[in-house]
């Protein structure tokens, strides 16, 4: 695809970028200190399998080894028919799993030309098109008759960086890769072997992306479930977290509604039972402004003379009618002035004499409250002297009158 084949230098470059970091030193550092730590059988599992083989290609001999091993573990004659050195080679690969494996074609060093170069630090993230801008005037070739690589290090200061540029003849490397995939080599690189008598390698990989091994890795689509199911299970933590946060409010909302709705029943018990002391408190304010039916009739007994006597008592809201005779009705308002729960007296009609009785009818009204000193006895008033006629009649005698009228009427 366009867009993946866009991006391929890019992640060769920041490929390369993480190789040349102190990154991987450390977490192989660290991934060795945690392994350490774990019982010894469960090392093992920890334990890096992969090894890189190194295959070194003479007039006459193909050489297999190790890397960090002194001599080959495998020598094939190069003399015999290419079938017989291939299926050889299929045998002796075919003990090793591809994912373990690794295996570079190692140059001798004379065969590859190497150029120390150096350039300002800015260039490190396009240095493969600067390089291949200056292949023509840097070595005796172009850029599209050589393979090459590179190694960067940043000089003191971190402004200038150090470039050493291995570069070999496409042609070259060309017809030993293809022969090399004759013996059934399937190349993952091309390094240049270090001088000195222990053959080593130097870290350069001139073999191009396209041309490198593919190693299907068994493992990989297992990583990638494993991976997969991490991922569900985070988002499905992440969902159920979400949930109990949504369940968890909803009762608080519940919790809050419901104290919502007591606070609102206490207000209203709150609010009758101020109006409840209220009323209580009018009324008794007001028992305690008006007085009693038996205070008012205590009162009138007191102040009434003996000569009075009363027919008729009536209560409306906070007044008073009195209708009977007296002998003398015109000294009952004086008589009534003086009362501390009766107030405004007044006749409501005419006095009218009672010719059977011999005394003044009459009707008046007051208002009955109490008023400073209401609480004290009344003073009992003085009972006006009765006429010679009718001092000695008491209740009977005036009866026998009143039958003996009746009768001379009749």
């Amino acid at each position: 695809m366009p867009l993946l084949d866009s991006l391929k230098p890019v992640a060769a470059q920041w490929t390369a970028r993480y190789r040349r970091s102190p990154i991987p030193a450390f977490l192989s550092w660290w991934k060795a200190e945690l392994v350490g730590c774990l019982p010894v059988r469960w090392q093992s599992w920890f334990q890096d399998r992969r090894e890189t083989w190194l295959a070194f290609l003479d007039g006459t001999e193909l050489r297999l080894q190790r890397e960090g091993q002194a001599e080959p573990f495998a020598r094939f004659d190069l003399s015999q028919q290419a079938e017989i050195v291939r299926s050889e080679v299929q045998r002796l690969l075919a003990g090793v799993p591809e994912p373990d494996r690794r295996l570079l074609l190692v140059l001798p060093s004379d065969s590859v030309l190497r150029v120390p170069l150096q350039f300002p630090a800015a260039v490190e993230q396009n240095l493969r098109q600067v390089l291949a801008f200056e292949m023509d005037r840097q070595t005796p070739f172009k850029a599209d008759q050589v393979h090459f690589d590179w190694q960067a290090e940043p000089l003191s200061g971190g402004k200038q960086i150090r470039v050493d540029m291995a570069v070999t003849p496409r042609e070259i490397l060309d017809a030993m890769v293809e022969h090399s995939r004759t013996l059934g080599l399937a190349l993952d690189g091309v390094d240049l072997a270090a001088p000195g008598p222990a053959p080593r390698r130097l870290g350069f990989n001139l073999l191009p992306e396209p041309q490198r091994a593919r190693h299907r890795d068994p493992q990989k689509r297992l990583n990638l479930i494993l991976g997969a199911a991490v991922l569900l299970l985070l988002v499905m933590v992440m969902h159920q977290s979400v949930a109990n946060r949504a369940q968890a409010l909803e009762g608080l909302r519940a919790q809050v509604d419901e104290a919502r709705t007591e606070a609102r029943a206490v207000v209203a018990l709150r609010n009758q039972l101020e109006t409840a002391i209220a009323g209580a408190g009018y009324l008794a304010a007001r028992k305690g402004e008006v007085a009693s039916v038996f205070r008012v009739l205590a009162d009138l007994s007191a102040r009434l003379p003996d000569d009075t006597w009363l027919e008729r008592l009536t209560f409306r809201g906070g007044s008073m009618e009195i209708a009977g005779q007296s002998s003398e009705s015109t000294r009952l308002i004086a008589l009534l002035q003086g009362s501390r729960v009766l107030a405004n007296p007044a006749f409501t009609g005419q006095i009218s004499p009672d010719f059977r009785t011999q005394k003044e009818r009459f009707t008046l009204s007051a208002r009955y409250e109490l008023r400073p000193g209401a609480d004290e006895p009344p003073a009992p008033a003085p009972v006006p002297a009765a006429p010679d006629g009718d001092a000695g009649l008491s209740g009977d005698d005036e009866k026998e009158a009143a039958d003996a009228d009746a009768s001379q009427a009749g």
